[in-house]
Order: C-alpha cells, then sequence, then structure tokens
C-alpha cells in the first residue's frame, strides 16, 4: 500500500473517517492493488467501518471533517 500521508485530528472519529474514506477511494481508482485488498480486509475483518457511526452515536467525536492539505 502506498503511502496516502497523514491523517491528524483532535476528533478521533473525524480522523478514523477520514483514513477510511482515502483508502476507499485509492481502492476505487486502483481495484487490483494487492495492498488496499489485504487493508480492506483487515478493516472489514475488526468492523472498522462499523464503529464509526456507534462511536459517533456515543459522543466520541463526529464523522464528518474537512480535508486540508498542508
Amino acid at each position: 500500500m502506498p503511502d496516502l500521508g497523514i491523517v491528524a485530528s483532535l476528533d478521533p472519529v473525524a480522523n478514523d473517517q477520514a483514513f477510511i474514506d482515502m483508502v476507499w477511494k485509492f481502492k476505487e481508482e486502483n481495484p487490483e492493488h494487492e495492498g488496499v485488498k489485504a487493508l480492506i480486509e483487515r478493516i472489514d475483518s475488526r468492523l472498522g467501518r462499523e464503529i464509526l457511526p456507534y462511536a459517533e452515536s456515543l459522543g466520541l467525536g463526529n464523522r464528518e471533517y474537512e480535508l486540508v492539505e498542508i
């Protein structure tokens, strides 16, 4: 998996949502990439995408974010 950069936020839910979105965008653009397939399988095996709405419902953060490149 190539380096997608660093995601940083004071909101852990927004941070994780941004990372997940970056990975899925990379997958759409590179569907046969073996590294992204393995990473997505790992995320899904740990319910990575399902955890975020639940964390938001608990008030741990917000899934909405704005990416700012520096």
